[in-house]
């Protein structure tokens, strides 16, 4: 699917950001910003509006919108049409393993909230890239196992289907289907309709890295689901086991971020799809470098098997196009975690003190 763009969407230029309170797009709309964007976010409820303006100093080129909605195209276009964005980064979706009901928590909100910005942009005619924030468990085969002989690239796709995540066993199966019957959706809808837009998808693994500064968690409870994993091993305690790594992919949200804003400077990313990942790690890789990027928590931070690695035992990924296409470098997992455990157990002493 080709670029509709042959020059970058540069600042001052208005982008919209939805589901703008999110981990990811608070770093988004910080590297907006950094570079001279004029934003709009969007956030589900009032609530939230205080929040997102506060997590950027109430920057003067920040605005916030309510679209309670996320799977209604009309609140979309009612609340964005009038503002003529060049440019949407489209971050508003469930990530979390609390549902039950599969279908109506995960499946319904992923895929019609996928098309509904899509069809919100159709008939907006300043907007001329949207930005589609997936996931790696669009590219990931689970049920292919481990796979010590495979290499992810963002060519692979999962082959759970809308009805596997209705049926599926367990949430987290749910979400995997979740997240690629949305992309799948978004696809389907760019090809099925004569658009001025065209879309790039980014597909980000498992995404650590520290909080912005106005926007840290009053509790551990609050903390994102990918930074929790990380929380899980630095605060096991010195004598206990390491936990065991689940998804052993990964990536730092600031590059993530980084990523987004490279798409859209980057005509040639039009109609494009990007893995964005660092490479592979394991729990006790994450409990080596956080003993040695912080010393104050040594008695919290598990010691487990020094230098063990599980990269051998598993499948790996190939990134290298992303890095091609969009001009990215990825942090390593020193200065991701160097700057992300102190902040998690600052959040916990904060939180023994109130």
């Amino acid at each position: 699917m080709p670029s509709k763009i042959d020059m970058p969407i540069e600042a001052p230029a208005l982008v919209a950001v939805t589901g703008a309170n999110g981990f990811i797009a608070q770093h988004c709309i910080a590297a907006l910003l950094q570079k001279g964007y004029r934003v709009v976010g969007t956030v589900r409820s009032e609530a939230k509006v205080e929040g997102v303006k506060k997590a950027h100093g109430s920057h003067p080129k920040l605005s916030v919108v309510t679209v309670s909605d996320i799977t209604n195209p009309g609140e979309y276009t009612e609340v964005l049409s009038k503002l003529s964005p060049a440019a949407v980064l489209h971050l508003a979706a469930p990530f979390h393993y609390n549902a039950t009901n599969f279908e109506q928590e995960l499946m319904v909100p992923a895929v019609q909230g996928s098309t509904a910005i899509l069809e919100a942009c159709a008939g907006i005619k300043s907007v001329k890239r949207v930005v589609h924030t997936n996931s790696f468990a669009c590219i990931y085969n689970a049920a292919a196992g481990p796979q010590p002989e495979k290499t992810y690239t963002a060519k692979d796709w999962s082959p759970l289907t809308y009805q596997d995540g209705v049926d599926a066993p367990n949430a987290p199966t749910a979400y995997r289907a979740s997240k690629t019957a949305g992309e799948r959706a978004a696809w389907k809808f760019m090809e099925d309709n004569q658009v001025g837009f065209d879309i790039v998808s980014l597909c980000p693994a498992m995404v650590f890295g520290p909080f912005l500064p106005e926007a840290k968690p009053t509790s551990i409870a609050d903390v994102n689901t990918s930074n929790l994993m990380v929380w899980g091993v630095a605060s096991a305690g010195r004598d206990a086991p390491v936990p065991p790594t689940k998804g052993p992919i990964w990536v730092d949200v600031r590059d993530v971020a980084d990523a987004h804003v490279r798409a859209l400077v980057v005509p040639e990313a039009g109609g494009g799809r990007y893995l964005l990942a660092q490479g592979v790690y394991c729990n006790q890789e994450l409990a080596d470098v956080s003993r040695r990027v912080t010393s104050a928590y040594q008695d919290r931070i598990p010691i487990g098997e020094t230098g063990k690695r599980e990269a051998d035992t598993h499948f790996g990924v190939d990134s290298t196009e992303t890095e091609k296409v969009l001009g990215i470098s990825w942090r390593g997992l020193d200065e991701c975690l160097g700057d992300l455990v102190p902040q998690l157990f600052e959040i916990e002493n904060r939180q023994l003190q109130e």
